[in-house]
């Protein structure tokens, strides 16, 4: 009989996606650069090649820096690329990111191939996606696609934070008449909520485990 013997593997590290892909982002644009004087005239080969690799490195993104130059440099890469996308059609933008294969999103109240199929048809499916770009990406369901426009609203709003000192969601509850709360560390290493409207400090209360009661201490 054969005996089995357990053998530790070597764990390999995990690939630097965001590295891969923004080297060959612009490695790409180096050479596009090169071949044409305007963006306009990018074959569309060049133009999904850019589109794809633009996407996947704001994806990849683990561990965005909130300083401005870093936020800014992002934000406009995301602006350059949103810029190609108007430049497709509904059927090129398909063939580098196909709708996600979910069919049951009327059930879930929730985008899926059906509504986005419905969305392109009334659009028109040969029809340059232009200025309409972010209402496309809006009612467009691929889950790459759902990152990369998450990623898009962080960056706005870390910029935002920065200029107001208020995040666009913040401004937004604010406007609906929603408090909203900031959180911190006191000197006594007690955690704090802070009213952003009234100004109102309450000490964080963490709640006893159900397994631990109090026991008096004998005399």
């Amino acid at each position: 009989m054969k005996h089995l013997r357990v053998i530790n593997s070597i764990l390999k590290d995990k690939p630097d996606y965001y590295a891969l892909y923004s080297t060959a982002f612009i490695n790409q644009l180096e050479s596009a650069d090169v071949r044409y004087k305007t963006v306009e005239q990018y074959d569309k080969d060049t133009l999904k090649k850019l589109i794809l690799l633009g996407v996947k490195t704001v994806v990849a993104i683990e561990s965005r820096k909130k300083d401005k130059d870093s936020l800014t440099l992002l934000f406009s890469i995301i602006s350059f690329v949103n810029s190609l996308m108007e430049l497709l059609t509904p059927r090129e933008f398909e063939t580098i990111f196909p709708i996600d294969k979910v069919y049951d999103g009327e059930r879930w109240e929730m985008k899926d191939y059906f509504y986005t199929r419905k969305y392109i048809e009334e659009f028109g499916i040969d029809k340059i996606i232009g200025k309409d770009i972010d209402e496309f990406l809006w009612e467009y369901s691929n889950w790459t696609i759902g990152f990369y426009l998450v990623e898009q609203m962080g960056v706005a709003s870390d910029l935002r934070k920065l200029e107001t000192g208020k995040g666009i969601m913040e401004e937004f509850l604010e406007e609906q008449g929603v408090p909203t709360y900031s959180m911190y560390e006191g000197v006594d290493g007690k955690q704090y909520i802070e009213n952003r409207q009234t100004g109102e400090v309450s000490e964080v209360k963490k709640p006893r485990p159900r397994y631990l009661r109090v026991v008096e201490n004998e005399k």
